[in-house]
């Protein structure tokens, strides 16, 4: 659901907080000091920029990778100068300032005059997947590796070899991506296929990998699968947080690009995001997250590229942290007022889109707007009396927290840096907090009665 649905679903509830009915008293007992549920990190980006014409062409280019040292782009496209149809290429720069230099196809160790894609890059830059339906294979298309013994050397990749069976089937296979757990040094292969038993055309698929490099039979990805396509993968360094698009957006067809985050590698991954800086205008593709996570690549075919489908690169503006007041999730401020007469929150979108909420109307409650559920966008709150009313922008749900009493001052903020607003109050000279990442409590003396707590900074 995205953020003008949950919008209109969140106008239903208006008369919620009228008279406390009982969806208060049914959520109140659970609710009570209790923390949201585990940590979800989220990231803003800047808006996506085009990589200009000398990076890319007419025809479509797609699936950037970017190597560990950050100095080449690999990607694929069917430009001529290649081998046939589609092939991998890749640009370089001489630091990681410079802009990216013309392109150069990787040659006939890899390329054939069939499709041959790029997946990705293993973390320590000597392994590469691709994916390709040359002859040899099992099926439409394969997975693939090839090596390279100095990970510095672009064109020194031997030549692919089928990753076998256990993975490839007579369906197509493709987009993998390879995650090395850095705390245990276990592996992990994301991919794509459109086998028989999943629950679209294309879904997401994990196997672990063996210490002789051996794959083990692989296993749906269900809480990322949806009964529309998804395409590509892309995992943090850390392997808490998973980028990958799919066209669930009812009603376009376009692809756009979603995160999912989990709270620890051996965690399951959270519902995916809908990352809306990402998903502008036209179709938004195959994300591809640089080793470091500071720049997400994308393909799309929006207005004003080079030709059928172009490369585009978005900066990392903050991680972990929600801009003060921003409800779509776009990385910045949304005019936003709270009307104590009718309980209304009146926002105006940084795309100048105006919508309302209704959430509040009693005297004397005082708007905590934060991102409490971690999914970067701010959520509707309100402080009243002592218990804290939140609705959730990531799913709709409505949490009661009692927090606080009369006279307290609300101090919502992310005070134990886990990317959530914490649930706090300051009275007197004394802060009361719940940290999220936790549940713990956490009191603290400072200020004097009569001081006033300055909170904005703590949130963004």
């Amino acid at each position: 659901m995205n953020y003008k649905q949950h919008l209109h679903r969140f106008l239903t509830l208006a008369i919620l907080l009228c008279g406390l009915p009982n969806v208060w008293a049914q959520n109140k007992g659970e609710s009570r000091v209790a923390a949201p549920a585990a940590a979800s990190g989220f990231s803003t980006f800047s808006l996506p920029q085009n990589l200009g014409a000398t990076f890319n062409a007419p025809e479509m280019d797609q699936l950037p990778v970017q190597a560990p040292s950050g100095l080449s782009l690999y990607f694929s496209s069917a430009r001529t100068g290649g081998q046939g149809a589609q092939d991998i290429w890749v640009s370089q720069r001489a630091t990681l300032s410079s802009a990216w230099g013309t392109p150069q196809n990787l040659g006939t160790i890899i390329n054939t005059s069939v499709n041959d894609t790029i997946s990705c890059l293993s973390a320590d830059g000597r392994e590469m997947f691709i994916q390709s339906p040359r002859t040899g294979g099992t099926g439409a298309s394969d997975i693939y590796i090839s090596t390279r013994t100095d990970p510095n050397n672009d064109f020194g990749w031997t030549a692919p070899v089928n990753i076998g069976t256990v993975i490839n089937t007579a369906s197509n296979d493709y987009m993998a991506n390879y995650f090395v757990d850095p705390a245990t040094g276990a592996g992990t292969l994301f991919f794509n296929s459109d086998r028989a038993g999943g629950l679209s055309l294309n879904d997401i698929y994990q196997s672990t990998r063996n210490a002789d490099g051996t794959f083990n039979p692989p296993s749906l990805v269900s809480v990322l699968n949806s009964a529309f396509s998804e395409e590509r993968t892309s995992i943090s360094r850390d392997g808490l947080e998973l980028f990958f698009s799919s066209n669930r957006r009812v009603p376009t067809t376009n692809q756009a690009v979603y995160v999912s985050t989990r709270a620890s590698t051996s965690s399951a991954w959270n519902a995916p995001v809908y990352v809306g800086i990402l998903n502008t205008t036209g179709s938004n593709a195959q994300p591809g997250l640089s080793p470091d996570g500071t720049l997400l690549y994308t393909v799309s075919n929006r207005p004003g590229g080079s030709g059928s489908g172009d490369i585009y690169v978005s900066t990392r503006v903050s991680v972990n942290r929600t801009t003060t007041g921003d409800f779509d999730g776009d990385g910045r401020t949304d005019l936003t007022v709270y009307r104590p007469s009718n309980g209304n929150w009146y926002i105006l979108g940084t795309t100048n889109v105006y919508e309302f909420v209704g959430w509040g109307g009693v005297p004397d409650d005082i708007p905590v707007a934060g991102d409490f559920d971690g999914d970067g966008r701010n959520d509707f709150a309100i402080f009243r009396s002592g218990e804290w009313y939140i609705l959730r922008t990531s799913d709709g749900t409505v949490t009661v927290a009692g927090w606080g009493a009369g006279g307290d001052l609300p101090t919502p903020g992310d005070y134990d840096g886990d990317g959530r607003t914490d649930i706090a109050v300051y009275r007197g000279d004394t802060w009361y907090i719940i940290q999220s990442a936790t549940g713990n409590w956490d009191i603290r003396q400072f200020g004097a009665s009569g001081d006033i707590p300055i909170v904005a900074s703590r949130s963004d």
